[in-house]
């Protein structure tokens, strides 16, 4: 594999918030839109399952849907999911003693539009939808940077380098190779990991690799995320009470986690002043280059892969509904065959047990909802509703 940037490029690759989860104090106006999500509550548990719904959005011409849960968790009552968030609401008219609604935002969201625009379109979904925000406080952060490392360094020997106040350490392996380290539980905690792996293995977000702008791992090196999570407490404790400020001190923020939580220093025999901070761990520290800007093409590619993850499903169905039909048939296996011959097999099967158009209906709808993507909050020569907290 050979690098595919300009060599002047430094070994930090990227660097932003990956997660972000948000308590607000919410005062509503009247107690309609607890009516329907009532109502559809009720129809999910019905069918013992998530059920589809949708409400009204900024854009006049336009709707958020979502799937609501069939239940609800630790006392909020509706948890309505989307693909760029999920809310959690109390039957609550008015906070009182907790967060009456709770909004969790996913990493995509946060990287395609930005994480200032994504929360101010969570909010103007709830204010258009009777909700006025008094309050709103991040309850949980996750901080990361993406940076080049040698793979000579990436080892379990890190872990003796590592000082922290955390006493909880775990490494992971896959057939023998490190893939990744946690550090620390509770309040505040830290990971390292392979994060093309975990794209490969898990996530599947190949869309991060136009975000570090490259198309190959350089040869030699290994993109390694280093990623801390950061609970209510802590924040507090460092001055965080709002949005705004983690905005404005989300610098001070990062300082926290690499300078004072945890570093990576040499002699780690010796004591700690007589200890220095590690040369590739000394750019991580100076790397975080603030919240990341929108980087609209990933929608483009992350639909593209979420198609190509589904064909792929379906494709393995179909061949596998041909191989049935052959198998009873007793047809000869070495008779050539083609997706033409597969497709035909799983038609015959469909007009045997044909969803209904109305059946029809209603799983695009939820499946609709799973995949919705949002948009900037002004479209170009689109008017939407005036929303007094966004007009600054």
């Amino acid at each position: 594999m050979t690098i595919s940037y300009p060599s002047n490029v430094r070994n930090i690759l990227a660097s932003g918030i990956d997660s972000l989860v948000i308590s607000t104090d919410t005062v509503w106006k009247d107690d309609s839109f607890f009516t329907d999500l009532h109502e559809l509550k009720e129809k999910a548990k019905e069918y013992s399952l998530d059920y589809q719904g949708s409400i009204k959005h900024f854009h006049p011409e336009e709707v958020w849907p979502f799937i609501i849960k069939p239940n609800g968790t630790k006392g909020f009552s509706w948890i309505l999911s989307g693909a760029d968030f999920t809310y959690k609401i109390a039957n609550s008219m008015e906070p009182n003693s907790r967060p009456n609604v709770m909004i969790e935002i996913r990493s995509e969201a946060l990287w395609r539009l930005g994480p200032e625009e994504v929360i101010k379109i969570a909010f103007s979904i709830i204010e258009v939808n009777g909700g006025h925000i008094i309050e709103a406080k991040p309850s949980r952060v996750d901080l990361c940077v993406d940076f080049l490392m040698n793979e000579k360094i990436w080892s379990q020997k890190l872990m003796k380098h590592a000082v922290t106040r955390a006493t909880d350490f775990s490494p992971y392996y896959r057939h023998n190779k490190l893939t990744g380290i946690r550090i620390g539980k509770g309040v505040i905690s830290a990971r390292l990991y392979d994060k093309p792996l975990e794209i490969q293995q898990q996530s599947k977000k190949y869309w991060m690799f136009d975000i570090w702008g490259i198309t190959e791992i350089p040869e030699g090196e290994k993109i390694i995320r280093i990623e801390f999570q950061l609970r209510r407490e802590v924040l507090k404790d460092i001055g965080i009470k709002d949005t705004t400020d983690l905005f404005q001190k989300i610098d001070g923020v990062w300082a926290h986690c690499t300078k004072k939580w945890l570093k990576f220093q040499d002699h780690p025999e010796l004591h700690h002043t007589q200890q220095s901070t590690l040369k590739w761990y000394e750019e991580i520290q100076n790397g975080f280059k603030g919240v990341q800007g929108a980087e609209p093409l990933i929608r483009k590619k992350a639909v593209s892969m979420d198609k190509k993850r589904l064909m792929q499903q379906a494709n393995g169905y179909i061949v596998a509904i041909h191989a049935i039909d052959q198998e009873e048939k007793g047809v000869d296996r070495n008779k050539p065959v083609n997706m033409k011959d597969c497709n035909n097999s799983y038609n015959i099967e469909l007009e045997k047990d044909c969803p209904t158009p109305d059946q029809i209906q209603e799983k695009v709808t939820r499946k609709r909802a799973k995949f919705h993507r949002e948009e900037p909050i002004i479209k170009e020569g689109q008017k939407i509703y005036r929303l007094r907290r966004h007009e600054k």
